[in-house]
C-alpha cells in the first residue's frame, strides 16, 4: 500500500511514517527538508504552505492509496500561516485526492476545532474539516488532545516543568486535558489507514482520563519518581501580560492565542470519550502516569538546572570581582599578595587584573556561555587554590572555608565542562 505522510518530521508524522513502514507499507514522508537519515526515494521535499492549488498536489498523488496529513503549527511565524497550512493547503490536497480517487484520507486535527471557534488555530483546522466532510472520500478526521512522546518538544518542556520544586502557570488547576501517548495515537492512525471497510468519519483520540494541567505534571512527576512540587495558578491578568511578552519570542509556545485556548479548555472542550479509541486498539490506553520514566528525571532537571547553575556561577564571579576591588580592605588584600611573594610594584596591578578577570568570566557566562568557559574557570580556581595552599595555608583552617568551598565548586565546574556543549 502506497501512503503519503505529510508533516513527517513532526512528532506524530514521524511516528506514523515509521509505523506504516513497519507494517509493510510503501510509506513516503513529506516535509520542507529531508532528514539526513532518509533516502531520496522515501521522501518528498515540499513547502506545504505553497501547495494551495489542486494542481500542486496532482503529480505527488499519482499511485498513492492513502494520505495522512499531520501538518500543524501551534503559532504563526507570519500572518496567515494558520490559514495557509491548516486550511488552504489541506483543501487543495483534499480536492486532488477526490479527483484521483485516493482510497483513504486521514486528517489529524485537534479537539476544539470549528469554523467559528475562538482562535485562529481552531478556526483554520475547523474550516479544513468542513471541506473534507463534504467530499466523496473515505476519510477520517482525528482529533487528539495533548499528545505525549519522549522525543516531543512539548513533552520535554512538560517533563522539565514537572521537576521544578515550585511554579506558577496559567490555568494550572482550571484547564483540562486528556493526554494520549503518541504510540497509542500512531496505532489508531495506522489502523485507519489500513482498514478495509468503512471507517469513522470523525474520531476523538484521547487518553483514558482527563486531568488538569497540574494533574498532568503530577503524573509525569510520578513516572519520573521526581520530588514533590507546588503548582500554583498564575492569575489571568498577569498571565495575559506574560503571554504578550512571551509572544514576542519566536520559539515561545505561550502566546495570547494559546492562552485563550487554555482558558477555553476549562469547560472540557479538550476532553472526550476515550472508549472509541480504546475499542479500535483493542486494549486499554496508556495512562499518563506511565508516560515518563525515572531515567528521564536527571535530563529534565538538568534542562533548568544547567542555566540556573550558569547564572549562579556568573553572579559569584561578578560579586567576587566587586568585593576584591571595592568591598574588601585594600591593605589586607595587598598583604596577602605580599605573603605570596608578589613584588610591591606589582601588587596593585595584579589585584586589578584579578578583579577584571573575575568580572570578565562572569560577564561571559551571562552573555555567551560556552563549554570552554568552564575549563577556563577550572584553571583559574585551581590556580587560586594551589597558590593559596602554598603561600597562605591557614585559609584551609578558616571557619568560613574560603578554600574548602573550592572543592565542590571545582567538581561543579568539571561537571559543567564535560556535560556542556
Amino acid at each position: 500500500m502506497n501512503v503519503l505522510v505529510l508533516g513527517a518530521t513532526g512528532l506524530i508524522g514521524g511516528h506514523v511514517l515509521r509505523a506504516l513502514r513497519a507494517a509493510g507499507c510503501d510509506a513516503v514522508g513529506a516535509s520542507r527538508q529531508r532528514p539526513a537519515d532518509e533516502g531520496e526515494a522515501g521522501w518528498i521535499e515540499i513547502d506545504f504552505g505553497r501547495m494551495t492549488e489542486q494542481s500542486d498536489w496532482l503529480p505527488l498523488l499519482a499511485g498513492v492509496d492513502a494520505v495522512v496529513n499531520c501538518v500543524g503549527i501551534i503559532r504563526e511565524a507570519r500572518d496567515g500561516d494558520f490559514d495557509r497550512l491548516h486550511r488552504a493547503a489541506p483543501v487543495a490536497l483534499f480536492a486532488a485526492c477526490e479527483r484521483l480517487g485516493v482510497r483513504r484520507v486521514v486528517q489529524v486535527s485537534a479537539l476544539g476545532s470549528h469554523p467559528d471557534a475562538a482562535t485562529g488555530y481552531w478556526r483554520s483546522k475547523g474550516a479544513a474539516e468542513v471541506d473534507l466532510m463534504a467530499r466523496r472520500l473515505s476519510a477520517t478526521i482525528v482529533r487528539p488532545s495533548l499528545v505525549y512522546g519522549d522525543d516531543g518538544a512539548s513533552s520535554e518542556m512538560f517533563r522539565m516543568l514537572a521537576t521544578l520544586p515550585a511554579l506558577m502557570m496559567p490555568m494550572a488547576h482550571g484547564a483540562r486535558v486528556q493526554a494520549i501517548h503518541v504510540d497509542d495515537l500512531t496505532q489508531v492512525l495506522v489502523k485507519l489507514v489500513l482498514a478495509q471497510g468503512e471507517v469513522p468519519r470523525e474520531l476523538a483520540v484521547v487518553g483514558p482520563r482527563a486531568t488538569t494541567m497540574a494533574g498532568y505534571l503530577g503524573a509525569l512527576r510520578g513516572g519520573m519518581r521526581a520530588a514533590p512540587s507546588l503548582v500554583l495558578d498564575l492569575p489571568m491578568p498577569v498571565a495575559r501580560i506574560v503571554a504578550r511578552v512571551a509572544g514576542m519570542i519566536p520559539s515561545s509556545a505561550l502566546t495570547p492565542e494559546s492562552l485563550l485556548m487554555l482558558e477555553q479548555s476549562a469547560d472540557g472542550g479538550n476532553t472526550a470519550d476515550a472508549s472509541p479509541a480504546a475499542a479500535m486498539l483493542g486494549r486499554p490506553l496508556r495512562d499518563p502516569v506511565s508516560f515518563a520514566r525515572p531515567d528521564q528525571r536527571i535530563v529534565a532537571a538538568w534542562t533548568w538546572g544547567a542555566p540556573l547553575l550558569t547564572v549562579a556561577m556568573a553572579v559569584l564571579w561578578l560579586v567576587t570581582a566587586y568585593v576584591s576591588w571595592f568591598g574588601w580592605p585594600r591593605a589586607e588584600s595587598l598583604a596577602w599578595l605580599a605573603a605570596c611573594g608578589v613584588p610591591a610594584e606589582l601588587r596593585q596591578p595584579m589585584l586589578m587584573a584579578a578583579s577584571l578577570a573575575d568580572a570578565a568570566v562572569g560577564m561571559l557566562l551571562l552573555l555567551t556561555p560556552r563549554r570552554w568557559l568552564w575549563a577556563l574557570q577550572l584553571a583559574l580556581v585551581c590556580a587560586y587554590t594551589v597558590g593559596m595552599s602554598v603561600y597562605l595555608p591557614g585559609f584551609w583552617l578558616h571557619p568560613f572555608g574560603p578554600l574548602t568551598k573550592n572543592l565542590p565548586l571545582l567538581a561543579l565546574m568539571f561537571l559543567m565542562w564535560r556535560a556542556g556543549r
